[in-house]
């Protein structure tokens, strides 16, 4: 069965500066969420790259959000399924590609930041899918918990739910570093989080 010829209208320039101030505002979250929830850091741009795509063929649409990031992160949550669903059936996300160091003065102390970092990465990385969306959401999109709910749709309360229950497995998980690197963790949340 042959799939119909869609035809796309060229944009305003209304629309086409409407485009670039998001593309401005929003690349960087979204990249950011792609990445983290996909894994693979190259990737992430085609996949940036699509999702602004798909929104500029549905400009009428983006056009009427009230918060247009969340009709975006919606279009890259479900690119970033279909993808992950064709290369590898059930799994939706891989080792996180390296990224640079932070600059630093005390090697030592690097090293021990970017264990525990790794630690975090992988204690997220085992959680559900489910809650995994959340956190990554949260922290790497920096998301609101109503923003969350409209772009997973599913009502506030679950996301405060799974939210809740991933701090707990990662609490758990994180259990075995000592309390200064807990606190470390902590720390390293709360900064992904502004």
């Amino acid at each position: 069965m042959e799939q119909p010829v869609r035809v796309y209208r060229p944009l305003t320039d209304a629309q086409k500066r409407m485009l670039d101030q998001l593309v401005s505002d929003c690349a960087p979250r979204i990249a950011g969420y792609v990445r983290r929830l996909h894994g693979r850091r190259f990737d992430a741009a085609d996949l940036t790259a699509e999702t602004f795509a798909r929104a500029a063929a549905n400009m009428d649409v983006l056009a009427s959000c009230e918060q247009p990031v969340v009709y975006l992160l919606a279009i890259a949550r479900n690119l970033c399924r279909d993808l992950a669903r064709r290369r590898n059936p059930g799994v939706l996300t891989e080792a996180a590609a390296g990224e640079l160091p932070e600059p630093s003065d005390d090697p030592a102390a690097a090293a021990l930041r970017r264990e525990r970092e790794d630690g975090l990465r992988a204690a997220v990385d085992a959680l559900p899918e489910t809650f995994r969306e959340v956190v990554v959401l949260r922290m790497t999109a920096g998301l609101s918990f109503e923003e969350i709910a409209s772009t997973l749709k599913i009502p506030l309360g679950t996301a405060l739910s799974r939210m809740h229950t991933a701090i707990r497995r990662l609490r758990e998980a994180l259990g075995a570093f000592e309390p200064a690197d807990a606190s470390s963790a902590r720390a390293f949340v709360r900064e992904r989080q502004r």
